[in-house]
């Protein structure tokens, strides 16, 4: 698996560095771009909600993604691919952090996505495309494996259905907790 993972970085990652600069300046804004549309979705779900705090499931549900995934790579500690294959890559890798499993771009993304999915279902092609965009990013600009990616995203993904669980559980009793009003 981890053969098919650096076969496929090499592959994108080298594609990715051979193209024209503009797309590289491309790649480097749409990895934080991304993140940002998603986090404009989970306003807009708040806004077409009336407000209704459980709405922002989602940015609760990104941010802790992020947190956890920060915390996996400082106790998994897999060095960046841009590190241990020795290829030129859009992104330099002096540039980024030391760890690289699992992606927190990735895992913040499916947080987002799924739990925007979970709170308004039409929403859905929207979001899961924002989001697999966002982790083909961070393999494009050369600063994670597949593998970091799929692990964020599955990451996220769990994250995301325990909040909004969590939510309208406290809802449903009346308490309150983060996103319940």
């Amino acid at each position: 698996m981890i053969d098919l993972s650096a076969d496929l970085y090499r592959a994108i990652a080298s594609w990715a560095d051979a193209t024209p600069l503009w797309a590289h300046h491309i790649a480097l804004l749409a990895t934080q771009a991304l993140l940002a549309g998603l986090a404009a979705l989970t306003l807009l779900s708040w806004w077409r909600a009336e407000r209704r705090a459980a709405h922002l499931i989602p940015l609760l549900a990104g941010v802790l993604a992020w947190v956890l995934a920060e915390l996996l790579k400082d106790v998994i500690r897999q060095p960046r691919p841009c590190r241990t294959i020795p290829i030129d890559t859009i992104k330099a890798c002096a540039e980024v952090s030391t760890w690289s499993l699992p992606s927190s771009h990735s895992a913040a993304a499916a947080a987002f996505a799924v739990a925007l999915v979970l709170q308004w279902r039409r929403i859905a092609p929207l979001a899961a495309t924002l989001a697999v965009l966002e982790g083909f990013t961070r393999i494009v600009i050369g600063v994670h494996y597949p593998h970091d990616v799929l692990a964020g995203f599955i990451l996220g993904a769990v994250l995301a259905v325990v909040c909004t669980r969590l939510g309208s559980r406290a809802r449903s009793r009346g308490t309150t907790a983060p996103g319940a009003r």
